[in-house]
């Protein structure tokens, strides 16, 4: 038998799309300021109050990493600069994002037990009915989870650890039991988003990186029946 190739099928908006890239951008300098920031102060700690010798929850020393050799690693001038930006990049965008998604029930699709509708040209392609059906648990969950409690979550912790916002809303401070304690969670959530990324990234390889990239490139999926 012969393979036969169906005519392209849209999978993906230029609005998801682009919403998709800006978002990969502002988090790849999310990490990598974060990071800085964070090595020039590399100690977690819970509650309002948090110095050099003071009780930690986490110290890079633990690891061997002194905290001289940290600070020469990071930048938290630069560091700053470019996570206050794009941590701005990163929240416009996915307002915008999150909006289309609830216009277009987007995020129906993701819900445990549902499955987006399939265009008629894939149906008989056994691999395009998986793509199309990529929502569905447990990724679903993870990516709402993601959206709607992660993502707000370290906008809150963010908004947190900033003295010209906390002076105009000083209850963030307290709803989070302190600063410093704000500053770990927002570190833990950092580590879950890495997670999910290093996950996500391995599902696109494993269900076909160069089919998946050319359909977030351009919207569209060539789709193979037997």
């Amino acid at each position: 038998m012969t393979d036969q190739v169906s005519p392209p099928v849209v999978r993906r908006s230029l609005l998801v799309r682009i919403c998709h890239w800006i978002n990969l951008i502002a988090v790849g300098y999310l990490l990598v300021s974060g990071v800085h920031i964070f090595l020039d102060f590399p100690e977690l700690y819970l509650g309002k109050t948090g110095f050099r010798g003071y009780p930690a929850v986490f110290r890079l020393e633990d690891i061997g990493i002194s905290w001289d050799q940290a600070g020469q690693w990071g930048d938290r001038r630069w560091g700053r600069n470019y996570h206050f930006t794009f941590a701005w990049v990163f929240v416009l965008n996915g307002l915008v994002y999150v909006t289309w998604s609830l216009y277009r029930r987007h995020f129906r699709a993701m819900l445990p037990g549902t499955k987006p509708p399939v265009s008629r040209a894939i149906t008989d392609d056994a691999a395009s009915v998986a793509a199309a059906h990529r929502y569905r648990t447990p990724q679903g969950i993870a990516y709402l989870t993601m959206i709607f409690f992660v993502t707000p979550l370290m906008f809150l912790t963010g908004l947190a650890q900033m003295p010209a916002f906390t002076a105009i809303a000083p209850w963030l401070i307290d709803m989070f039991g302190g600063r410093q304690t704000a500053r770990t969670i927002h570190m833990i959530a950092t580590v879950a988003v890495v997670g999910f990324a290093l996950v996500h990234v391995g599902q696109v390889i494993a269900t076909g990186f160069f089919s998946n990239m050319r359909g977030m490139i351009t919207g569209r999926l060539r789709t193979r029946e037997e």
